[in-house]
């Protein structure tokens, strides 16, 4: 009792700015508040303090006619030689590459590329990169290409600072805490918003899980913002690297660590999105639309961050390392089904977010339903179709683990909450058989 009230103190006395009050509806959805979930939140409170205390850099952005030829003076002030180009085989067949490397190469610099980036870029995937760079003389690397191009430079430029350190020794928070070689960043998908955040994703294929390296350091230096390079994205393609844009901006707006700032851009990139991606959708070559979607993954990757994401990452990262499910597509499957299991206890935030991006007089279930439609437009499905229902409690138990401490969700779900929002994903025929197990066991006690 004294140590709960311990820390409602902490919590108020610094302001609602600052965290609101501790209460049960936090911690548990059934309202159980354990001394575990207490010290989680001491521990999201420290978090959050070090977010406003720490310099999280942006990065310098290149956008408009002269993007590319004011990044190639910052290039060339650097007397940089040769860059390592990373990218993949989808850049590289609709050859997005080229203009920028053709533009390098006419300054006098030289490229190496390295387009074996593969979705859900293992470790090896990356150490053969650092051999690439190292190999080449490398003194700087860009990164064109989605999150995973992204995911991979960073790391690459991590283990090319940190050579005796292994990537999973970078597990976690600020394990690198060292200046990376210059590092370049342009998006081919308006997404993951990787370009401007302090986090990297690599899959560990031995183990089938995904982890994150976290560090001040991963922010490139620079990012380029050149909506013609999106413009070859499938339609279904964009709308889910979109609504993954969107995931981060809807779990930074909710969680408990949002702030003044975080809010301001989770608002920004939801309003983009919720606007241009039904344009992008059925318009691919709308330009206007395009780099409103590039801005909204910007503003989205500020905003998360700074706080952090939720259960809706948690489980989309099991599902990539298990299933090989493409991360934007497995943010797209979960959000309205979490959304939906957090119940109430986010009405407050849905409908202050949906007054600031749908209408001054919308409510929580707005949001839910605007959400809904944007997916349904999207033609996401409603079901996982790799999801076996023998490998669910696996994925819930990775999920808690990945999320717990570390995320600062608005209330903690278990094993069985996250579980029962699997199992509402099944195949619709795995799905039924599940059903009439259940019913079976229950006439068994009645």
């Amino acid at each position: 009792m004294f140590y709960g009230q311990f820390c409602e103190n902490i919590y108020t006395s610094m302001g609602k700015q600052w965290c609101a009050p501790v209460s049960a509806q936090q911690y548990h959805l059934g309202g159980e508040v354990t001394f575990t979930h207490r010290l989680y939140r001491l521990y999201h409170f420290g978090l959050r303090l070090a977010a406003a205390l720490l310099p999280i850099r942006t990065p310098h952005v290149y956008a408009g006619q002269q993007a590319v030829s004011q990044w190639l003076c910052e290039v060339k002030k650097q007397n940089l030689r040769t860059l390592l180009v990373v990218s993949d085989p989808g850049v590289v067949a609709l050859n997005l590459q080229q203009p920028i490397i053709a533009a390098l190469q006419q300054q006098g610099i030289n490229t190496v590329l390295y387009s074996d980036v593969e979705a859900n870029p293992g470790i090896p995937c990356i150490e053969h990169g650092v051999s690439c760079y190292q190999q080449h003389h490398c003194q700087g690397i860009i990164a064109i290409g989605g999150g995973s191009v992204m995911d991979c430079g960073k790391l690459i430029a991590a283990r090319i600072a940190r050579p005796s350190k292994s990537l999973q020794q970078m597990q976690g928070l600020f394990k690198v805490l060292r200046p990376l070689v210059p590092l370049y960043a342009v998006p081919t998908t308006a997404g993951t918003g990787s370009e401007v955040t302090v986090a990297a994703v690599v899959s560990d294929h031995q183990r089938q899980i995904k982890f994150a390296i976290n560090d001040l350091c991963l922010v490139p230096k620079g990012v380029l913002l050149l909506p013609e390079l999106t413009l070859g994205l499938s339609p279904q393609l964009s709308a889910t690297t979109a609504i993954d844009a969107l995931t981060h901006a809807i779990e930074s707006y909710i969680g408990i660590n949002a702030t003044r700032f975080s809010k301001a851009k989770s608002v920004a990139a939801t309003k983009l999105i919720l606007t241009n991606l039904p344009l992008v959708y059925q318009q691919p070559n709308h330009i206007d639309a395009r780099m409103h979607m590039l801005w909204a993954a910007f503003y989205a990757g500020q905003a998360f961050t700074r706080t952090s994401v939720g259960y809706v990452h948690a489980i989309a990262h099991q599902l990539g390392a298990l299933y090989g499910i493409g991360h934007g597509l497995a943010n797209a499957l979960l959000l309205a089904p979490v959304l939906n299991a957090y119940g109430q206890r986010i009405d407050a935030q849905l409908t202050a977010l949906a007054q600031q991006t749908l209408a001054a007089k919308s409510d929580a279930q707005d949001m839910r339903a605007a959400i809904a439609t944007l997916l349904h437009d999207c033609a996401i499905p409603n079901t996982i179709a790799q999801l076996r229902q023998e490998d669910i409690a696996t994925i819930a138990k990775r999920a808690i683990a990945e999320a717990h401490p570390d995320y600062p969700v608005p209330c903690f779900f278990n094993q069985h909450d996250i579980e029962t929002i699997l199992y509402s994903l099944l195949p619709q025929q795995q799905h039924s058989k599940q059903t009439n197990e259940q019913q079976s066991l229950t006439g068994q006690y009645r």
